[in-house]
């Protein structure tokens, strides 16, 4: 079974020796991995789910079914977009996102998604985020035609106990397991089969068994403002 290996966005806390902000090393490059985010635009990924060829391809699919737990999608007083990709207009029930500084941020309003516009079904997808102590937000994988799919969580008092380092509705945590907030953290998500590991910081945090989404996009959260993702070496 083939694992690709995404440097979704970023590379930090790896024992390797890596190369520039946004760019692959030789070494990555030989390793199989990835990089999704460039640290310039948004390349590759859309504010609303668009269908794949042969799930519905041609449709524009932007309301996802709520998580167990779930709250309204509230942006939380964020701050307005500020770039030409931030002001483009979206689609209805889609999210803005701009990339400033090699930062890739979501603005304004209405909360939302990133979602990439490729599949992946088995994989290690690294990512680092930063947000505040009140953070609601996630990372899916295995997102199919970009709705559903498995939640790595980042919200600390989640109502039904999926916790950071949990997967909404799949399993949760055998303990807390608290982000730093305001600080950048660093997600290794790990999907073969029917076998998902997720790491928080350098600590397991889950390791279970599901066969519910074989195969999807990856799709980041926006449903409280702060959050920040980004591509660092």
């Amino acid at each position: 079974m083939r694992l690709e290996r995404l440097i979704g966005l970023t590379l930090i806390g790896l024992t390797c020796v890596y190369g520039a902000d946004n760019v692959l090393t030789r070494q990555e490059k030989a390793n199989g991995w990835i990089l999704l985010f460039d640290g310039k635009t948004l390349n590759g990924w859309d504010s609303d789910a668009r269908a794949t060829a042969g799930r519905g391809a041609g449709r524009a699919q932007t309301a996802a079914v709520a998580q167990p737990g779930a709250l309204a999608q509230t942006g939380s007083n964020p701050r307005p977009c500020s770039t030409p990709v931030g002001k483009t207009p979206v689609p209805e029930g889609a999210s803005h996102w701009e990339v400033i500084d090699g930062l890739l941020e979501p603005c304004g309003e209405p909360a939302g998604y990133l979602t990439s516009r490729d599949n992946y079904k088995n994989f290690v997808l690294d990512v680092d985020f930063k947000t505040a102590e009140d953070a609601n937000s996630g990372i899916f994988v295995r997102s199919p035609d970009g709705t559903l799919g498995y939640e790595v969580q980042i919200w600390k008092q989640q109502p039904q106990g999926y916790n950071t380092g949990s997967i909404v509705g799949t399993g949760r945590t055998d303990r807390q397991y608290n982000f730093m907030a305001d600080q950048w953290n660093h997600y290794e998500i790990t999907v073969e089969g029917d076998h998902l590991v997720i790491v928080l910081n350098g600590t397991r945090t889950l390791d279970v068994h599901d066969s519910k989404f074989p195969d999807g996009r990856i799709r980041l959260q926006y449903q409280k403002f702060p959050i920040e993702f980004k591509t660092s070496s």
